[in-house]
């Protein structure tokens, strides 16, 4: 059985949109909706995590460990098929042609693709040296655009009027470049201000390793590695940057007084700017992102202080599963149709001179209105679930995923369902109603309670109105829900006009979708399009 939350979006969708018009209504359904999915299992601190088979000290304090929700589970080997057999389960078939053979969400767009991996890229961070520990902030914290560190911040500031270094070409504005001038094919250095950003080697053969020469001259200074790697992170950082300098200069203009500051009022702004982008981040996670993932698309809100006194407010900790569910891959599209034009997969990676080109609100509005691939198995695109030809020894993003799945030693898919309070399913017919999924589950699994947690929540069924399935849909909205509202800039003490100001309060008030935000940072403001909806 689904909780009462999941239940009452799924049936009463009709209902919730004419309520959701009435201020008080919407927000008492939002904070009793929120308190449900984020009470959907124990609360944090977790007695485990990746530092450890079983409690200490340093699982229960030591943050750059990740967290995880159930203990470790050692399956007999018998009992668990090949990892390569695993991640062929995630692999979309091929026509006569040897084309991807997509289904495509029922609603879902391109953009919301786009958002969801740069959303996520900044708190969902493996490090590259240990598996087990996550190398953010453990917060929202739009580091994104800001930096993982403060002395990574300091770097991308300009130190003027709380604005960040900025850059204008053709008139719109872009973030600063992060490579000295050369000549064509000469070497990659960084700016001398911008040294120890990141790791220098790491983004010019890792990250630029396969990026035609042409366009790394263009890669731009932000606050992670990946910040440049893919058109849809390019385009939120530009975006988001632009709307950082924007508030800057509105709060410069409504409060001169702070320029008789002994520091000079670059300070003040630049951090009260800052608190004002994180909250309208977290509005817009819950309040269009969130939103459209729960089923009929639930009026949900962001309820000030809606953690406070609750069992379930404590300090983030992100999880291993959390981690593992967000590898939304068969979102992805194989192409996208810019123009009239197909720019297939291989054009979304390291291409910001396609960005400056057709300028974000056109690229925006275009994937806006495309619609994004269906979240399942048998979906995920070829160039992400199939080794390269030039790469054979490189595991494939899918079979990474599994292979992460099986060093942290998760339990079955049915033990996490208990774990959050949904009852164990009895067999494979109800997991999913494809005859051929659940034949090919059934040989290599024999039984659904040997069925691995990171197949099976891919394998769930789910409605025409709905994202996921039940089990990823109550996990997402807990992790989602836990993480987002405790933010300490929502807290009672803090949510308030001595921290944002009444420009910020008013701004904040203003803003629930990404829409409003591109059209205040748009030169044509009337006709910018922006819709996670399709």
């Amino acid at each position: 059985m689904d909780n009462i939350a999941l239940t009452l979006a799924r049936r009463l969708p009709g209902l919730l949109e004419p309520l959701a018009r009435i201020p008080l209504v919407r927000r008492v359904v939002s904070s009793l909706a929120i308190d449900i999915l984020a009470s959907s299992t124990s609360p944090r601190p977790r007695a485990f995590s990746m530092a450890g088979d079983y409690t200490t000290w340093m699982s229960l304090t030591d943050r750059k460990f990740t967290g995880r929700h159930l203990p470790p589970f050692d399956w007999p080997p018998d009992l668990l098929p090949a990892e390569s057999d695993v991640s062929l389960l995630f692999q979309s078939p091929k026509d006569d042609k040897g084309d991807d053979v997509r289904v495509e969400s029922s609603d879902t767009s391109v953009m919301f693709s786009f958002f969801a991996q740069w959303f996520t890229d900044s708190f969902l961070r493996t490090s590259r040296a240990d598996f087990r520990q996550n190398t953010s902030n453990q917060e929202i914290d739009l580091c994104q655009i800001y930096g993982l560190t403060e002395e990574k911040t300091g770097m991308l500031r300009s130190h003027e009027g709380g604005r960040l270094k900025s850059q204008l070409i053709d008139g719109a504005e872009y973030p600063a470049f992060l490579f000295e001038p050369r000549s064509p094919g000469g070497t990659l250095l960084f700016k001398p201000e911008f040294k120890d950003l990141h790791d220098e080697a790491f983004i010019t053969d890792v990250i630029l390793g396969d990026c035609p020469d042409d366009r790394k001259d263009s890669f731009f200074a932000v606050g992670l590695e990946h910040g440049n790697s893919t058109i849809g992170n390019t385009i939120l950082n530009v975006l988001f940057l632009r709307e950082h300098n924007r508030i800057a200069d509105a709060l410069r203009e409504a409060h001169p007084e702070w320029a008789d500051d002994p520091e000079g009022a670059d300070p003040r702004l630049f951090e009260t700017t800052r608190n004002i982008m994180i909250v309208l981040l977290l509005k817009i996670v819950v309040e269009e992102y969130i939103r459209h993932i729960t089923p009929g698309d639930f009026p949900i809100e962001l309820v000030p202080f809606a953690a406070d006194g609750k069992t379930w407010n404590r300090s983030n900790w992100v999880s291993i599963e959390f981690n593992l569910l967000y590898r939304w891959h068969s979102l992805v599209p194989s192409a996208i149709t810019l123009d009239g034009g197909r720019v297939p997969s291989t054009d979304f990676r390291n291409n910001n001179p396609l960005i400056i080109s057709r300028g974000i609100e056109t690229l925006i509005a275009q994937c806006s209105r495309q619609r994004s691939g269906r979240i399942g198995l048998l979906n995920t695109p070829y160039f992400l679930s199939t080794r390269a030809p030039q790469h054979p020894d490189v595991p494939s993003v899918e079979e990474r995923a599994v292979a992460l799945m099986r060093k942290a030693r998760l339990a079955s898919y049915n033990d996490y369902r208990e774990q959050f309070g949904l009852d164990r399913l009895r067999s494979f017919d109800e997991l999913t109603k494809n005859r051929e999924l659940r034949s090919r589950l059934a040989v290599l699994y024999g039984d659904i309670d040997r069925l691995e947690w990171y197949v099976g929540i891919f394998a769930e069924d789910y409605g025409r109105d709905e994202m996921m399935g039940s089990l990823m849909t109550t996990m997402v909205a807990y992790d989602a829900f836990t993480q987002a509202l405790t933010n300490p800039l929502l807290a009672r003490n803090v949510y308030n006009e001595a921290t944002f100001t009444r420009t910020g309060m008013d701004i904040i008030a203003g803003t629930s979708t990404l829409q409003q935000i591109l059209a205040r940072n748009s030169m044509s403001p009337e006709t910018a399009y922006s819709n996670f909806k399709c």
